[in-house]
């Protein structure tokens, strides 16, 4: 196992903010099983506890979504949770470990990774398999350490803040199936608070001036500035700065009524804003409008579910419950998300930029790539 973190002490769409809050997503027809490694003479265990930090009732939920993950994609993640290192220094501790766990399997190519934290230092160790190396880049890892970690041990509900961090590792082992290399800037323009879209372009890093004066703006007159917009696009990209801002005030008009009473019962933290930005910083997409309706999905990454929009007598505003009524999101098949609307409003106007592929329906102009899975015959990545 490689070495690259160095641990530290005080410790990303829509769709996937909607999909965090859930434990699993629904399970792809196409998903098959593939051999897990073994302890002795039984199945490995995902999560060890030995802190006992953790609901008793959440762990066999943990051990469920990381044997899911492990399904889909040959990727052996472990959680172990220790209650001092017994004079050993975190990373010799966390070195034996995967040893002493089989973690990634004897000859699976170390496709496996560990993530240790002792609970009174507060302390992270993340050891990455070679295997892997390509998937958990030093950047991505060091973000998940320095920023992701920090922010889900302080907000009081761990298991909310464990499900999310396996959401955005599970994200980045799909990317990388895909070819998909890491952008290190979206961790600048995350740690900056701040981000300016393009036309047809999610995220990109202001320069410094740009950045301030909008930040000046924001905080002058918030809820003006996150209020209805002219386009659909405009609304998208009010949308992230508003993520930017990590505040969590949904009682903005740039989303729809029903849209801030169902964002107000979510138990939403800094690190989902993190989440949903990571997942779509730089990415592309078509938006279309038909009458007071408007879609955006994605024209490089298949893995971020479309928005929807609505347009009232203030502007454009987005859609969260016809996000919810209208997407689904797999695991463990070619793809990650399916629209599943029939007969509502949105269907009627964007019927004809539907299409169905196997039995998954999906915007016929966007990114349909399909990831490769390991039950299908084929490690995933390999």
């Amino acid at each position: 196992m490689r070495s690259p973190t160095r641990w530290m002490i005080g410790v990303a769409g829509l769709g996937l903010l909607v999909a965090s809050i859930a434990w699993l997503a629904r399970p792809n027809r196409e998903s098959r099983r593939i051999k897990e490694p073994m302890c002795g003479n039984t199945r490995c265990r995902h999560v060890h506890d030995e802190a006992g930090i953790l609901p008793p009732a959440d762990i066999p939920r943990f051990e469920d979504y990381m044997g899911q993950i492990l399904r889909e994609s040959d990727v052996d993640l472990r959680f172990v949770f220790v209650n001092g290192t017994s004079g050993k220094p975190i990373e010799e501790l966390a070195a034996a470990k995967v040893q002493e766990l089989n973690i990634g399997g004897r000859d699976r190519e170390k496709r496996g990774t560990l993530l240790l934290y002792d609970v009174p230092s507060k302390r992270l160790r993340v050891e990455v398999g070679y295997g892997l190396e390509p998937y958990f880049p030093d950047a991505f890892v060091d973000y998940l350490i320095r920023d992701h970690v920090q922010m889900f041990f302080a907000s009081g509900d761990l298991s909310l803040g464990l499900r999310l961090l396996l959401r955005m590792m599970q994200n980045r082992i799909r990317e990388a199936v895909l070819g998909d290399d890491f952008d290190p800037r979206v961790i600048e323009a995350i740690r900056k608070g701040y981000l300016s879209g393009g036309a047809g372009t999610s995220a990109k890093i202001s320069n410094d001036a740009a950045s301030k004066s909008a930040r000046g703006v924001i905080e002058e007159s918030h809820g003006q500035f996150f209020g209805a917009q002219p386009t659909a696009e405009a609304a998208y990209q009010h949308y992230l700065m508003w993520l930017s801002e990590r505040t969590f005030d949904p009682n903005v008009e740039l989303f729809t009524p029903e849209s801030r009473q169902y964002l107000s019962g979510l138990p939403v933290s800094r690190a989902y804003f993190d989440f949903i930005l990571m997942g779509e910083y730089g990415r592309t997409y078509r938006a279309h409008e038909v009458g007071n309706l408007a879609v955006l999905y994605f024209t490089n990454t298949p893995l971020v579910a479309p928005y929807f929009f609505k347009h009232s007598a203030s502007g454009w505003q987005v859609d969260i419950p016809a996000a919810v009524r209208n997407t689904v999101e797999y695991s463990g098949g070619r793809f990650t998300w399916g629209y599943r609307g029939d007969n509502d409003e949105y269907t009627k106007a964007f019927r004809s930029r539907l299409t169905n592929i196997g039995g998954i329906v999906r915007f016929k102009d966007g990114d349909n790539r399909t990831l490769r899975t390991a039950g299908s015959g084929r490690s995933a990545g390999r």
